[in-house]
């Protein structure tokens, strides 16, 4: 839920201020694949590990292939897998070069590509408390909670550049945001109990719909609405069949449940309330559209010692899935997810990533770096807090707080406190499929372990389309919420060309 993320960024600010001044910068150097054979470490440096293999195709199987170090003339063999691929494991220079030599397929000699290379850092820096990243077409719009604003960047520029910034009213914390059309908008307002429509291209406000009671301060706004009992913690928001589905929080003055969470709902051709749908959870938060149908994510809740030195599950309040029918706009379908006694931190997932082909979502975690999975053909849990799909140790605090995937079918998570990006193919499950063998460094603890501070890595968003085909420049664009920067990821530097 967008609120914890919020408190928890606060709790930790205490001791990671420092995180702020950081300017360090990744990008550049390395060797650019130019086939499907590769050679790849996670940074430059000697005595690094470095895997030297193919992509699935790149050699025939069981073929018999040769791997040289060039400069040290270490050699290691390997065979080509059932798909073609391969991976033996040096630790070498990553300036070192090596040569592949598979039977009766030539040779080829390769340089060491650097994941860091794809990443870069410091892009831009965001207002206060991002809560979430959203790209349509060529336009990134980041939404800052505290500095109730939509900053808009264009993403065709080499360095992304600004380009406007849509203003929301005082109090509002902005929290999520879902396209009508290319021109307007819809955007939850977390504190402010609200929803406010947004025009995409004259960056205006032009109307903001609010639960009955709350205040009569609503500039920059260009029209008003109220609504009784509308909205309690407005979290999530999504469009469908002409119609706005918003999810509600529904907490107390102490941030604990209030009860089960509710999704309000919205006529998008006229912005009439509708009326509410109660949920089947607590914290309800992530919502995704999937066809015909919305997925709304009930968080749950957690709890914590009271010097917030531990955090774990709390069992009174179980994370579910509802599956509502956008036609009928009833919930259809309820998805329990069972919490687990052993694993007492796997909780608190937030919004579904569905596959390509909709038969899958995947969902991130709010206290450790773990993924859940359910099959969307059946609504049953796949991967559930028993049986998690494990990213870091779950046994310490980390934060897969966003997860997306691609037109390929890779999964791309963050990692809010070791400040990385992960893969997983979503085909297999398998984390850091090759050439992605590393965790992206998206910020300062990546790229030094064992510091203080990080830099909060924490929402992402993908461009459609196929980077160096379709668009130069980076694919994946992503926020920190401690150090609140705009970074990015440049997938095109580590896969070979198509």
């Amino acid at each position: 839920m967008r609120i914890f993320n919020s408190m928890f960024i606060f709790i930790i600010l205490a001791v990671a201020v420092v995180a702020c001044n950081d300017t360090g910068s990744e990008g550049g150097g390395g060797f650019i694949p130019t086939g499907d054979i590769i050679a790849v470490a996670e940074r430059t440096g000697a005595d690094q590990t470095i895997k030297v293999g193919g992509t699935p195709g790149a050699v025939p199987p069981g073929s018999t292939i040769e791997v040289t170090n060039l400069n040290t003339m270490e050699s290691k063999p390997a065979v080509g897998q059932g798909d073609g691929s391969f991976d033996p494991i040096f630790t070498a220079n990553t300036n070192d070069t090596f040569n592949v030599q598979v039977t009766d397929g030539g040779a080829t000699t390769i340089g060491v590509t650097l994941l860091s290379q794809a990443v870069r850092r410091d892009l831009a820096r965001l207002g206060s408390v991002p809560t979430a990243i959203e790209i349509r077409g060529s336009r990134a719009y980041v939404i800052n909670g505290f500095s109730n604003n939509i900053q808009i960047f264009d993403l065709d520029q080499n360095t992304p550049q600004e380009i406007g910034t849509i203003v929301l009213p005082q109090g509002s914390n902005p929290v999520a945001m879902a396209f009508l059309d290319d021109k307007r908008a819809y955007v939850a307002n977390n504190i402010g109990q609200s929803v406010a429509l947004v025009n995409l291209q004259t960056r205006n406000c032009e109307l903001i719909l609010a639960r009955t009671g709350e205040g009569n301060n609503f500039a920059p706004c260009q029209e008003v609405r109220f609504a009784a009992d509308a909205f309690e913690d407005p979290s999530g928001i999504a469009v469908a069949n002409d119609k706005v589905y918003v999810s509600n929080n529904n907490l107390d003055e102490s941030f604990e449940p209030a009860g089960p969470g509710f999704i309000s709902i919205i006529d998008a051709e006229d912005n009439q309330f509708i009326g509410t749908r109660g949920a089947s959870g607590a914290n309800t938060g992530g919502m995704t559209v999937i066809g015909n149908r919305i997925y709304v994510v009930n968080a749950g809740d957690i709890s914590s010692t009271p010097d917030f030195s531990e955090f774990f599950c709390d069992f009174d309040f179980p994370p579910s899935i509802d599956v509502i029918d956008v036609e009928t706009d009833s919930i259809i379908d309820t998805i329990d997810i069972p919490l687990s006694e052993t694993n007492s931190k796997v909780c608190l997932p937030n919004r579904i990533a569905p596959t390509p082909d909709g038969k899958f979502g995947y969902m991130g975690l709010g206290l450790v770096g773990a993924l859940l999975k359910v099959n969307l053909e059946t609504n049953t849990v796949v991967n559930g807090p028993s049986n998690p799909i494990i990213v870091t140790d779950i046994s310490g605090l980390n934060n897969t707080g966003d997860i997306e995937i691609n037109e390929d079918g890779l999964g791309f998570t963050t990692l809010f406190n070791s400040d990385q990006i992960a893969v997983i193919d979503t085909a297999n499950d398998q984390i850091s499929p090759f050439p992605f063998s590393f965790f992206f460094p998206a910020g300062i603890r990546a790229a030094s372990p064992n510091s203080d501070f990080f830099d909060g890595v924490q929402f992402l968003a993908i461009r459609p389309g196929t980077a160096g085909v379709d668009f130069e420049g980076a694919d994946i664009f992503y926020t920190t919420g401690i150090s609140s920067k705009l970074g990015s990821v440049n997938t095109a530097l580590v896969l070979p060309p198509n």
